[in-house]
C-alpha cells in the first residue's frame, strides 16, 4: 500500500510539473504574442509618421513651389510698375491713407482731410511731422483734394514699384509669420488692391510720346476708368 501511496504521489508531481510546464509555455507565447504585438504597433506608428513627415515635406514644397511661381510673376508685375514715369492715382482718401501708410510710413496730417483744392501747394507731405520708412519725394501739388472725400495722386514708378511690393508681401509673402503679426485690421484689403494695380499694369499700352503717365482709378462704381 506504501508503494501504491508513492507511485500516486510521483504520478501527481509529475502531472503537476506537466501542468506548470504547459502555463510556463503557455504564459511564454502570450508574453512574446505582446511583444510581436507592441512590435508590429511601434512599427505602423512609425511608418505612420513618416508617411506624415512625407506628407508634410510634400505640402511644404507645394507651397514653396507656389510661392516661387506667384513671385516669378509678382517680378514682372514690378518690371512693368517699374517703367512707368507715373500713374495719376485717382481714389478715396482713406484708400490712399491705408496704401501710403504701409508703404512709406507716416505723413503730415493735412493730406488726410478732404480740402477741395483751389491752386497746386495745398497738400502733400511736409518732411518735419513724417516719419517715413521710405521718402515718397511726393512734392506739394502732387496731391490734389476732390469733393466727397476723393484725390488724386500723381505716383511715380518707383513709388508704385514699392506699394506693390508691400500689397504683395502681406498677400502674399513667403513669410507667412509677417501677415499673422500684421495688427492692421484692413490687411485683407491688400491682396483685392494688389490684383487692381495688376490687372492694370497688364492691360497698360504704351502713350503718346506727347502724353506722359497714365492713370488708374480706384473705384468700381465708375464705368470708364481712363488708362
Amino acid at each position: 500500500m506504501f508503494k501504491a501511496l508513492a507511485a500516486q504521489w510521483q504520478e501527481n508531481q509529475k502531472q503537476k510539473r506537466a501542468i506548470a510546464a504547459e502555463k510556463w509555455e503557455q504564459e511564454k507565447r502570450w508574453r512574446e504574442e505582446d511583444r510581436e504585438e507592441q512590435r508590429q504597433k511601434r512599427a505602423e506608428d512609425a511608418r505612420q509618421r513618416q508617411e506624415q513627415e512625407q506628407e508634410r515635406a510634400a505640402e511644404q514644397a507645394r507651397r514653396e513651389e507656389t510661392t516661387r511661381t506667384l513671385y516669378r510673376v509678382h517680378l514682372g508685375v514690378l518690371d512693368a510698375a517699374a517703367t512707368v514715369s507715373y500713374v495719376t492715382l485717382t481714389c478715396h482718401e482713406d484708400t490712399w491713407t491705408f496704401l501710403a501708410r504701409r508703404a512709406f510710413g507716416t505723413w503730415s496730417p493735412e493730406w488726410l482731410t478732404s480740402i477741395v483744392q483751389d491752386q497746386a501747394g495745398q497738400a502733400g507731405p511736409t518732411a518735419k511731422q513724417a516719419t517715413f520708412k521710405k521718402n515718397p519725394n511726393l512734392s506739394p501739388g502732387r496731391i490734389t483734394k476732390q469733393d466727397r472725400g476723393m484725390q488724386t495722386i500723381e505716383v511715380s514708378g518707383d513709388n508704385l514699384v514699392t506699394i506693390l511690393e508691400e500689397l504683395w508681401n502681406t498677400a502674399f509673402g513667403q513669410f507667412g509669420y509677417l501677415a499673422i503679426m500684421d495688427t492692421d485690421p484692413n490687411k485683407i484689403a491688400c491682396g483685392p488692391l494688389y490684383r487692381r494695380f495688376r490687372e492694370w499694369l497688364e492691360d497698360l499700352e504704351p502713350g503718346a510720346a506727347g502724353k506722359p503717365g497714365h492713370a488708374l482709378v480706384l473705384d468700381e462704381r465708375l464705368d470708364i476708368q481712363p488708362a
